[in-house]
């Protein structure tokens, strides 16, 4: 299959630096316009970039898309630090990059009444953010507020659901989680990425860490407005545990929205060693559900 590749465009102009995107096309495509997956990459909100769509079983998902003309697209946002860039602007610009592809529908013929979102970890944390908050959540660059963020359908790749729960910023010494995973060589080590999420002093400042993250949490955007959602996840995963998965499940399933979700037995975060016959299921698996809730 030919792919059209249109590479590093920018969605966003800051004052120090831009913020691009990757798209791809089926390079066969009619003129009618294509249905479009907008792609999260992961990294603990502190790492990572676009290119990671090319990465283990992604690839195969992208190369399934673009055979059954979907327009594919892959976004950069500000990552996190200790010193500057903090929550939420992370999830703005992920905002922004889908107000851009409702902006720009004409010149790239994206069908905006069949978008969805697919997101890795991180980046499926806050695909779910964009996918069950209200268009007025998360406002950026103004001369993208007037279109809209709706879209229809999440795809939740092993992403946190509730970060009060995944980090645990409980009374006493801090029970990290995730974050004492994520901890970084960059900075120093006693540092984590909740502090990087919060710029917060997490010792310091537990109270409003805990309402921090509690306001950045998917699961407390939820209810009976929210999209169908896909979710993927390994039963073995140390960083985000299946408890998450089974708390966005909870969660779904109270307000009767659609949900399918796929445990992989004895997979760790990443879903990194998945056989072939495994990503060719998950592949037809996610198209069905695409085909059923895509179009509403």
């Amino acid at each position: 299959m030919q792919t059209v590749k249109l590479l590093d465009i920018t969605y966003k102009r800051l004052v120090n630096r831009e913020l691009k995107l990757d798209i791809y096309q089926p390079q066969s495509r009619t003129e009618n316009r294509a249905p479009v997956v907008i792609f999260i990459h992961g990294g603990g909100w502190a790492s990572g970039d676009k290119s990671e769509i090319h990465q283990d079983y992604r690839a195969t998902l992208l190369n399934d898309l673009l055979d059954k003309g979907f327009a594919v697209v892959s976004i950069d946002y500000r990552l996190t630090d200790l010193e500057h860039i903090h929550f939420p602007s992370p999830v703005i610009d992920c905002k922004d990059a889908l107000r851009w592809v409702y902006k720009n529908s004409e010149l790239y013929r994206f069908d905006i009444n069949r978008i969805g979102l697919w997101g890795t970890s991180a980046g499926a944390h806050m695909a779910m953010l964009l996918a069950y908050s209200e268009d007025q959540d998360f406002y950026g660059a103004d001369e993208l507020k007037a279109y809209s963020s709706k879209v229809n359908y999440v795809f939740n790749n092993y992403g946190p659901v509730d970060l009060n729960m995944l980090f645990k910023p409980n009374l006493g010494n801090f029970k990290l989680g995730l974050a004492r995973i994520f901890l970084t060589r960059k900075y120093n080590l006693r540092q984590s990425r909740l502090a990087t999420f919060s710029g917060m002093d997490i010792e310091n400042q537990k109270k409003e860490v805990i309402s921090f993250t509690e306001l950045y949490s998917p699961v407390k955007y939820i209810d009976a407005q929210a999209v169908p959602t896909f979710t993927i996840h390994g039963d073995q995963d140390q960083t985000v545990p299946l408890k998450q998965a089974l708390i966005l499940d909870k969660a779904l399933k109270r307000h009767s929205i659609p949900h399918h979700m796929v445990v992989y037995s004895g997979q760790g975060h990443g879903l990194k060693t998945l056989r072939q016959d495994q990503i060719s299921d998950l592949s037809k698996s996610l198209l069905s559900f695409i085909s059923e809730f895509g179009n509403n």
